[in-house]
């Protein structure tokens, strides 16, 4: 029985993605899209915003370029899915260019529940002539009070990983998100 429960703890691990270090998190306010927060993540793949005021909130993520296995698909596990959510643990799933993601919305405190809404809207910006940013849309919410929270945590997961995530969920908000919509 130890010797099951030893082997299962240690291939967690290897099932629950790799944290993805220096993901943008980015929170504006609805109305005039003025940026109130921005933080990177750290080795651990998470950011906490703290302290803020009541009000609705915009969250947007630039991802990095991954790399190896967190980028390449095999044909078996293709899907036209762009990004989907999971009410049930609150997670977020995306693929794009720069790789496969999961992302964990946690510690909302003061958030009001039924206002948070996932989204997927890509906002692409030029800040180079060859270079092209494109700063991911996740979820919209309303803090009720002073003093909200919330925590993201980003990691990337295989192409099997993200395939197997969308057929159980499926619901695939890049099909009902619409863009160009306030």
């Amino acid at each position: 029985m130890k010797l099951l429960i030893i082997l299962f703890t240690g291939l967690i691990p290897f099932f629950s993605g790799k944290p993805v270090e220096n993901a943008e998190i980015t929170l504006d306010r609805g109305t005039g899209r003025r940026v109130v927060a921005f933080q990177q993540t750290g080795s651990q793949g998470k950011v906490m915003f703290k302290h803020l005021d009541a009000g609705n909130y915009r969250l947007m993520i630039t991802f990095p370029q991954q790399e190896g296995k967190w980028v390449k698909e095999k044909p078996r596990h293709s899907t036209l899915t762009k990004a989907t959510y999971n009410p049930a643990n609150k997670t977020y799933y995306y693929q794009a260019e720069e790789g496969f993601f999961a992302i964990k919305i946690s510690g909302l405190k003061k958030v009001e529940k039924e206002s948070f809404k996932p989204l997927f809207r890509e906002n692409r910006t030029r800040e180079e002539e060859e270079d092209e940013n494109i700063q991911i849309i996740v979820s919209q919410f309303l803090a009720k009070n002073r003093g909200a929270t919330i925590s993201v945590a980003v990691k990337a997961i295989t192409a099997a990983q993200f395939k197997r995530v969308t057929l159980k969920t499926g619901g695939d908000i890049s099909t009902i998100s619409i863009p160009g919509a306030r």
